[in-house]
């Protein structure tokens, strides 16, 4: 029985040094646990400061970032003022240059517009000139032609008036030797009559003559 009590006792020290053991190792695991849990919870709340602070960081960098670009931003944009300044007064220059360009051409062109019209009327007046001088010389070649065909006209009126002349003279001359022959004809005529009334007469003589004769006969043979 003592041993027994004993063995009990043991078992009970034994199973009291388990127990407290048990409580022992579940007081380190639970305290592991604690430990592990602070460290956990230290990791987290280190990783959670690390990453605010990362996040604090990158939000910096961006913001960083972003006034970088702002600054790039505001620099380009400048950048781009500067040379929209300058291309305007390129352009502007350009523009004046080819306004002064414009209108030196159409000084040129107004020049060139005016000398040709200058050429133009003088040419004309040239023009003029010769048709005036083509015209008086031809009003003096008509002139002279009117002049040499009125001496024409007198020269074939005279000519005229002298072939009529001529005409009446020959044909007075011949009226004349006409009023001749007729003259001569009706004197001829006339002595032709007188001679037939002579040839008549001598023979109305002669027959008178022979009548007598003839009568004088018969009355010589009746007797």
């Amino acid at each position: 029985a003592e041993q027994q009590r004993k063995k009990e006792e043991q078992k009970q020290k034994e199973e009291q040094a388990k127990l407290a053991e048990e409580q022992r190792e579940k007081e380190e695991r639970a305290r592991l646990a604690e430990e592990q849990r602070q460290k956990d919870e230290q990791s987290r709340l280190a990783e959670e400061q690390r990453q605010k602070e990362e996040q604090a960081k990158l939000v910096e960098e961006e913001r960083q970032k972003e006034e970088q670009a702002k600054l790039v931003e505001e620099q380009r944009q400048k950048e781009q003022a500067r040379l929209a300044e300058e291309q305007r007064q390129k352009d502007e220059q350009s523009r004046l240059a080819e306004e002064q360009r414009q209108k030196e051409e159409q000084a040129k062109l107004a020049e060139e517009q005016r000398q040709k019209e200058e050429q133009a009327r003088l040419a004309e007046e040239q023009k003029q000139k010769e048709e005036q001088i083509r015209l008086a010389e031809e009003q003096k070649q008509k002139e002279e032609q009117a002049r040499l065909a009125e001496e024409q006209r007198q020269k074939e009126e005279q000519a005229r008036l002298a072939e009529e002349q001529k005409q009446k003279e020959e044909q007075a001359r011949l009226a004349e030797e006409q009023r001749q022959k007729r003259e001569q004809a009706r004197l001829a005529e006339e002595q032709k009559q007188k001679e037939e009334q002579i040839r008549l007469a001598e023979e109305q003589t002669k027959g008178r003559a022979i009548q007598t004769s003839r009568r004088t006969e018969t009355k010589r043979g009746t007797g």
